[in-house]
């Protein structure tokens, strides 16, 4: 049971605002006019365009054998507002988010999508002009911001949970949306059993973790407060605990891992300096390679038992999963890189045109080993050298449990699409080193691809992989569907939009 006292003195270390202030324009603030005239000579910008308009609805048209078998919605949101009355977002993840379903069954594929309807979004909309400063700069005459929800974008990635849709961000609350219509229901808070207290407004990141009990575990930073914020949410979806680490100096992570016993965060050294003059939060972190990758591993059941081990500088954007042992010793694996340019650098150019998004240093899949007696750990590389990885994931049934095979989004050095983004999905067996892979054509620029279990199969065997993928060339948005042991072979099925969503983040499939 939840201790009060430790959940009131919660509550008020979040009440200090947001990190935010009132912003200048950037001189080189026309973003518009130079992606504007980027976009003939680099069509695969197309991806990072603006949305057409805020609701599509339509069906798809297929190709291929669509199992019976295979029946639910692929739930997907991603940055897709990037240009508010004439203002073109300096970053990628500055976009307002667009919720999608893709509703798969025996008759065919049908699409949805809207854009949520934040606090954002509806005080834009009533000014007629863009208000809020972003990452890496602000709009003129931008309004200065007391909380995160004042800015939250609820574009992040979505979790299915108890019946509830949330989209979710990397610093605020949940929004909950229809799962039906996909209309925008509002800002959400975990409440314990009765109605009792709740975390409102408090960060609830991006990346929760679903246990084998059904109940999830997740995190979120408060960058003002120098606090790491744990969560566990019951499988009937009422707030079983909350606590709080400190963390100095604090850092932007993203994802994080659990285990039968613990949960495994990684602190790059990317310093929160409150103190530093610079326009946006996002330069307001200070990258110092010199400094270690703390880790940071908690008991699940005593939030406040937790300590601190150390790698070398490295970034995470994203994990894979994670298990534990009976004699403790905790395995992982992510997509590690060696700095965050691609956050700093290659997510700000690509949204002025620039072809630097060619240029970045991608990650490099690694596995991780803890030994929580000896309390030490280990890196080592997974793939090949020159083999980029990222958006890993696993048979869900096998989450925050033993696994053996990995889907992740890759690129070999050498061999770059013309889009120069990730450019095939890999299929990997860990014990073997197996790794097969389908590359998608120049033309399509894929995103984020799931597991699919096929009903009444055993975890890790039989089953799919489905995946959206832009076609820049023809403006459309594909859903593809492999059969997981013969994704060399390419799609097995197909179902393709007559129109195209801007490029997305992360996606959950429902099954039913």
């Amino acid at each position: 049971m939840m201790q009060r006292r430790e959940f009131s003195k919660l509550l008020a270390l979040l009440a200090c605002p947001w990190p935010a202030r009132a912003l200048a324009p950037r001189e080189d603030a026309d973003f518009l006019e130079r992606f504007a005239k980027a976009l003939p000579e680099r069509p695969w910008l197309a991806a990072w365009s603006n949305i057409e308009r805020e609701r599509h609805q339509g069906d798809a048209a297929v190709s291929g054998r669509w199992p019976e078998e295979l029946r639910g919605t692929l739930y997907r949101t991603g940055p897709a507002q990037h240009e508010v009355y004439g203002y073109r977002n300096h970053h990628w993840f500055d976009g307002d988010g667009m919720v999608q379903a893709w509703r798969i069954d025996g008759s065919g594929v049908r699409h949805q999508a809207r854009l949520v309807e934040t606090a954002k979004v509806q005080a834009e909309r009533a000014a007629g002009r863009a208000l809020h400063p972003g990452l890496m700069a602000a709009p003129p005459g931008a309004s200065r911001l007391t909380r995160p929800d004042d800015v939250n974008l609820a574009n992040t990635s979505v979790l299915h949970h108890h019946g509830r849709l949330l989209a979710l961000w990397e610093a605020g609350s949940p929004y909950a949306i229809d799962p039906h219509d996909l209309t925008t229901v509002g800002p959400y808070a975990f409440a314990e059993a009765g109605g009792g207290l709740s975390l409102r407004g408090a960060p609830f990141s991006a990346h929760p973790r679903v246990d084998v009990d059904g109940s999830v575990w997740n995190f979120g930073y408060a960058s003002a407060a120098g606090l790491l914020v744990l969560w566990h949410i019951g499988a009937d979806g009422r707030l079983l605990r909350a606590g709080r680490v400190a963390v100095d100096p604090m850092t932007m992570p993203h994802d994080f891992v659990v285990t039968e016993r613990h949960l495994v965060l990684l602190l790059p050294p990317f310093h929160y300096r409150p103190e530093a003059e610079a326009e946006g939060f996002l330069n307001q972190h200070e990258w110092r390679p010199e400094d270690p990758c703390r880790v940071l591993v908690v008991d699940k059941n005593d939030f406040s038992s937790h300590y601190f081990l150390e790698l070398p500088a490295q970034w995470v954007f994203h994990f894979g999963n994670a298990w534990e042992d009976s004699a403790g010793v905790i395995r992982f694996d992510a997509a590690r890189a060696h700095d965050p340019g691609i956050m700093t650098g290659t997510f700000t150019e690509v949204m002025r045109g620039n072809p630097i998004y060619r240029e970045s240093s991608l990650a490099r899949h690694h596995s991780y080993r803890i030994d929580t007696r000896t309390r030490s750990i280990a890196e080592r590389a997974m793939l090949e050298p020159g083999l980029h990885s990222e958006f890993p994931g696993v048979d869900p049934r096998v989450g925050c449990r033993r696994y053996r095979k990995l889907v992740f989004l890759s690129q070999r050095e050498g061999t770059p699409a013309e889009h120069g983004a990730l450019n095939e999905v890999s299929w990997l067996d860990m014990e073997s080193g197996r790794r097969d892979f389908f590359r998608y054509p120049d033309e399509q620029t894929p995103e984020e691809h799931l597991v699919v279990p096929r009903p009444g199969s055993e975890p890790e065997s039989g089953g799919w992989i489905l995946g959206t993928a832009y076609d820049w060339r023809r403006r459309a948005h594909v859903l593809n569907l492999f059969a997981a042991e013969g994704i060399a072979d390419g799609p097995v099925a197909a179902a393709e939009l007559p129109y195209a969503i801007p490029l997305g983040l992360h996606g959950q499939f429902v099954a039913g």
